[in-house]
């Protein structure tokens, strides 16, 4: 049966930077070798472990590996992952997923959450309430932008307004 190529991938919430890339594909083809994974941003550019390139730039996966963990983010992000499946130097097989991983602002809303337990009166500041509104508004439009919609360009607006929040917590929180 020849191999219906597939792909999923997950954050890790002790270490979210790290993004963990799993070969979900079904069938089998006995000629393949490699994959080669490609990450692109909604700037245009690459990302591997190395950074950001603005040359195509790809990871190789191991056919032998189901998974691959690189640790690659330092805050939400939305991008077009592209798997190549190869047999030596040769693309058999492809696939491309729109994929999002913002375990960043989760985990900053749940250091809120924390802040609210240990400091109740945190929440009496007038804008407290409607910031952390902000946040959680902008991570439901950044996952709509990306999983119905099918917007890389929305999703990491979305994303990059919470992280503008994120790195002003002393304004806003």
């Amino acid at each position: 049966m020849a191999i219906t190529a597939n792909f999923s991938s997950t954050e890790s919430l002790s270490t979210p930077s790290q993004v963990t890339f799993t070969d979900t594909s079904t069938g089998s083809d006995g000629t393949l070798t490699v994959r080669h994974l490609y990450i692109q941003l909604a700037n245009g550019s690459y990302l591997t472990e190395s950074g950001e390139s603005t040359t195509p730039t790809y990871t190789v996966w191991n056919y032998s590996d189901a998974s691959i963990t690189l640790d690659l983010i330092s805050q939400s992000t939305t991008a077009n992952c592209t798997v190549i499946w190869l047999a030596g130097s040769t693309p058999v097989t492809n696939k491309t997923i729109l994929m999002i991983w913002d375990l960043y602002d989760y985990i900053f809303m749940f250091g809120l959450i924390q802040t609210q337990t240990s400091s109740p009166t945190i929440i009496s500041d007038t804008n407290y309430y409607s910031n952390y509104l902000q946040m959680i508004v902008n991570v439901f439009s950044a996952e709509t932008a990306c999983t119905l919609m099918s917007d890389i360009y929305s999703s990491q607006a979305s994303l990059n307004k919470n992280q503008y929040l994120i790195n002003n917590q002393n304004l806003f929180f």
